[in-house]
């Protein structure tokens, strides 16, 4: 014998292993969902299922006991008639995995309700789903009408998760919401699936699904946390710890938070990887409790620890005398409102961004180069001075008053003023270059001119004549 059907390679390969030898059939066909026919030595052989014998009128003498006898053992009987009378009976039973029972577990565990979908007769379904503990069976379905089965459970409003290995189930795999196939099934229920699981152990599908729960719960858990770090400090930069410890938010406290922030997400998504399927359902349905405390007690480790650092850091910075304490900041707002009320024209040119740049040179033949420039009212300029000579000098901006006024104070030996505020002159060192930004508020003239002792009375000047706008 022999064909073109696995099926009937199967009955071959089956019947050379028992030492029979089978005539070749001169025709062969099969029926999809129900079984084969064939024309051997003149006779008409038809092998299939209750439903192939009927269609074809076949009298089966009795053999319908002996079939659901087979059948409630968890076997798939089929029948064989020759020239249309029941000739007997070929009992098949596929042969459950050890671990399948404790898959089917271990799925209900997960809140999971586990179907079988299956083209056997009921009486087999039902035996075989009792012994692997499932309670709902779709039994003699036909594989063009799996896909319709999946489509129907979605209708109810259910997430249908397909499992198959088989061509016939490609097209449920991909009809379903998540179409998982074995890795020892065929290309095709591969191609048609969303996930490909290594082997045919079906508790991979319950470390999927335990694996893909878990990844969520960290990116819920890294959103949390992430956002946490720096809501918790909001009530702080609104001055919420102020009446009680006199702390405002400080540039250390947001750093910590910020950079905790980042390192428990990271660090907390690095778990993953210790990640290890549950060895039973009992441990889905009672976790150990140091399971459960290192999920959050993990966290807010580091959370305690982002607070022991930022408050370290916020006390060495206060001792060291770096750090701004709440009656610094006060302090501070206060020298500024005094600041504003005394203004000045250097004051408004510290916080005023240029309208252009000026450069000048300042050398050693007690020159500035160019020696007059023109402004505008108004107009804030920054002078980029630069040094090319071996001597130090200075650039002073001034009407004719404070350009006498500092000469005497620098002949006199005194520093430039650091107490009004922003200065209107600017110390440039050998070979260095200095910036003096500087508003000219109302028309008129100008002088800028360098006291290092006997440089000015050299002749080391300028004039910046200030024109209306």
């Amino acid at each position: 014998g022999g064909s073109e059907h696995p099926l009937g390679d199967a009955i071959v390969a089956r019947a050379r292993q028992l030492g029979i030898v089978l005539p070749r059939a001169d025709g062969f066909a099969s029926i999809t969902g129900q079984g084969v026919r064939a024309t051997v030595g003149g006779q008409d052989v038809v092998l299939g299922n209750r439903a192939l014998m009927a269609q074809h009128g076949v009298h089966l003498d009795g053999l319908e006991d002996r079939a659901r006898e087979l059948a409630r053992g968890g076997a798939t009987p089929m029948y064989v008639a020759v020239d249309g009378q029941g000739a007997g009976l070929i009992a098949v039973a596929d042969t459950l995995k050890p671990e399948s029972a404790e898959a089917v577990a271990q799925l209900t565990a997960l809140g999971l309700e586990v179907w079988m979908l299956t083209g056997d007769n009921r009486a087999t379904a039902e035996a075989i789903a009792e012994q692997v503990g499932i309670d709902h069976v779709l039994a003699e379905v036909l594989p063009e009408q799996k896909a319709a089965k999946v489509q129907e459970l979605q209708g109810q409003g259910r997430t249908v998760a397909m499992v198959g290995d088989g061509i016939n189930d490609a097209p449920a795999l991909a009809q379903a919401d998540l179409g998982i196939a074995i890795g020892t099934g065929t290309d095709v229920a591969m191609a048609a699936s969303d996930i490909t699981l290594i082997g045919g152990d079906l508790r991979t599908i319950v470390t999927a699904i335990a694996l893909s729960r878990k990844t969520v719960g960290v990116i819920k858990q890294g959103l949390f946390w992430a956002f946490a770090y720096n809501v918790a400090l909001i009530p702080v930069a609104m001055g919420a710890l102020w009446p009680l410890f006199g702390v405002l938010l400080n540039p250390v406290l947001a750093a910590a938070a910020m950079a905790m922030s980042s390192v428990s997400v990271v660090t907390n998504a690095l778990r993953l990887r210790g990640f290890e399927r549950p060895a039973s359902a009992r441990e889905i349905l009672q976790p150990p409790v140091r399971a459960r405390v290192a999920d959050w007690g993990y966290l807010a480790a580091i959370g305690l620890l982002a607070l022991a650092i930022g408050s370290g850091a916020l006390w060495l910075s206060e001792r060291s005398g770096m750090g701004v304490t709440g009656a610094d900041a006060m302090a501070m707002a206060e020298d500024e409102h005094e600041a504003e009320d005394a203004g000045s024209a250097a004051d408004a040119a510290a916080l005023a961004l240029p309208d252009r740049t000026i450069r000048i040179e300042a050398s050693d033949q007690m020159r500035f180069t160019p020696d007059a420039v023109t402004v505008l009212e108004g107009e804030t300029v920054a002078f980029v001075v630069e040094n090319t000579g071996a001597a130090p000098h200075e650039l002073v901006i001034g009407d004719e008053e404070v350009q006498e006024e500092h000469e005497s104070g620098m002949a006199a030996g005194e520093a430039h003023d650091e107490t009004g505020g922003v200065p209107n002159a600017v110390e440039v060192a050998p070979g260095e270059t200095a910036t003096l930004v500087y508003t000219f508020d109302e028309p008129g003239t100008l002088l800028y001119g360098c006291h290092v002792p006997g440089h000015y009375a050299a002749g080391m000047k300028g004039t910046i004549t200030v024109i209306e706008a």
